[in-house]
């Protein structure tokens, strides 16, 4: 349910776990929170070459594929196959019905995380494939490591208006993120614990806000996050 005109909402969620393919940890959608537009589905994936995720399609969505750890391969439709590591992130814009998957590579799990949103507006055209790989400077911010991954400050750019970034706290500390009145945010947590507004989060939770021009994230030395926002 949405929050009303002018009430801020931070509302944490835990992941639910599907073992059926790899190991994938979900927040959206789950059986506390089924949906979230424009928000389609978020979480984490473990995967190894025993236990791998299947080849899967797309149609009329955005979906962000970061690699957190490990060496991966991402095959889009038959064009050829793409290296990833730590930190390799990919921006699918499916306009028609189109497949991809990941798997490992050099013998090692993998872990990523994906987010998919509603693209209603991407066109009948065919795929578009964006791709960012780990700078070699880091910014910091706040006393914190930030990566822009998607939006104005990024190298990659998304039709449907996501904007988001990882956070990597570096010492104890509060970082005040803004999302705007007229977005939802999604504040996933790879690592560590923390807070968001007065909210405690920790490692596979994630907090859903809406209502609030920003919100404040506190966590320990090692908090590691997804911040994502989205036009409502």
């Amino acid at each position: 349910m949405a929050a009303p005109a002018g009430a801020p909402s931070i509302r944490v969620v835990a992941g639910e776990v599907e073992t059926r393919a790899a190991t994938t940890r979900l927040v959206i959608p789950t059986g506390a929170q089924p949906s979230w537009p424009p928000f389609l589905r978020a979480g984490e994936t473990l995967a190894d070459r025993v236990r791998q995720f299947p080849p899967h399609a797309h149609e009329r969505q955005e979906v962000l594929t970061y690699v957190s750890e490990g060496f991966a391969v991402y095959q889009l439709e038959n064009r050829p196959a793409e290296h990833l590591r730590g930190g390799s992130a990919r921006l699918l814009t499916a306009g028609s019905h189109c497949s991809h998957r990941i798997s490992p590579s050099r013998g090692g799990p993998i872990r990523w995380f994906s987010l998919v949103l509603a693209a209603p507006g991407a066109g009948a055209g065919g795929p578009k494939l964006q791709a960012s790989e780990l700078p070699p400077t880091p910014l910091y911010e706040e006393n914190a490591l930030v990566r822009h991954l998607v939006g104005p400050a990024a190298p990659m750019v998304s039709g449907a208006g996501l904007e988001c970034r990882e956070i990597t706290f570096v010492e104890p500390s509060t970082s005040f993120a803004r999302v705007g009145h007229d977005r939802r945010a999604l504040v996933y947590v790879l690592a560590g614990t923390g807070t968001v507004g007065s909210q405690p989060i920790e490692g596979g939770e994630a907090a859903l806000v809406e209502g609030t021009a920003g919100v404040a994230v506190s966590g320990t030395e090692g908090l590691r996050l997804i911040f994502a926002t989205a036009p409502r």
